[in-house]
């Protein structure tokens, strides 16, 4: 049973599929390096390793570093602290619990029915107290700057159904 499932307060229902894997992706790295807190940064991460490397290639399009943001997160990770001895569970960081909160807004004002893996990257940008967050600006991809980036990929279109992000072609670049 996923922590998703054992009560975190969020609709999975309205994540895209490739969102929900990458979550689910996240979670699992955050349960294996015994971590105590679900944090951004475990989602950036698994972001950054999906299969069609659409964070990274948003990044790159909206003029970051990819490498330098994949870089910062595992020290990030590597110095996140770890629990031993006894089961403890995984709980949700309040930064976590507040870019759940602005993925669904900004997907809710650009119209989408699905919450979409770009919508995590561009709240993610927007996490002022979050190291991911503070991250993604360093290495030059900002909210306004992800948001043009997603506009260029998705060329009008919104994410209307589970799989919307398999739509676009940019993606295979």
């Amino acid at each position: 049973v996923s922590a998703f499932e054992r009560g975190w307060k969020l609709n999975f229902d309205t994540y895209t599929e490739r969102a929900q894997s990458v979550l689910q992706a996240a979670q699992t790295q955050a349960l294996a390096q015994s971590h105590q807190h679900f944090l951004p940064e475990h989602i950036l991460k698994a972001m950054l390793e999906d299969r069609d490397q659409l964070a990274a290639n948003l990044i790159r399009a909206a003029g970051g570093q990819p490498e330098m943001v994949a870089q910062r997160v595992d020290d990030a990770l590597r110095a996140a602290p770890a629990v031993t001895g006894g089961q403890q569970g995984l709980r949700l960081d309040q930064q976590t619990a507040k870019l759940f909160a602005d993925a669904e807004a900004g997907a809710k004002a650009a119209g989408d029915s699905f919450v979409t893996v770009e919508r995590l990257l561009i709240a993610m940008a927007g996490l002022t107290s979050s190291k991911s967050g503070e991250t993604l600006r360093d290495a030059g991809a900002d909210q306004a700057q992800l948001e043009a980036a997603v506009a260029q990929l998705r060329q009008g279109r919104t994410a209307d159904t589970a799989n919307a992000e398999e739509g676009y072609e940019a993606l295979k670049k």
